[in-house]
């Protein structure tokens, strides 16, 4: 499921039934997501519920792929912390690193 940035609603907070709408992931996934990256997230509460801006959406569908990806919590937390660019530069390695592996098998 593509998103498009330019198509989230233009509002300040997101609960986290927007998010998970949005994102494509059931509620519980967001709060453990949310648990277990902590320092990436600047979580809001308004009334003792979790509020979420455009940027912890952003960081939800960067974790989202990369765990869709076979990644785990160690490795995709390595990779937030290095950013964008080794971001995708360690997915197309590790995909060119599968095509290697698939061909030596055969």
């Amino acid at each position: 499921m593509e998103i498009d940035l330019a198509d989230l609603p233009n509002q300040k907070y997101f609960s986290i039934g927007e998010a998970s709408n949005i994102l494509g992931v059931k509620d519980h996934i967001l709060r453990y997501w949310e648990k277990a990256f902590k320092k990436y997230f600047a979580v809001k509460r308004i009334s003792n519920r979790r509020m979420f801006q455009k940027s912890d959406l952003i960081t939800f569908l960067k974790i989202k792929e990369l765990s869709e990806r076979g990644f785990n919590v160690k490795a995709i937390e390595k990779i937030l912390e290095e950013g964008d660019l080794s971001l995708e530069l360690d997915v197309e390695i590790i995909e060119s690193l599968k095509e290697v592996l698939k061909i030596l098998k055969t």
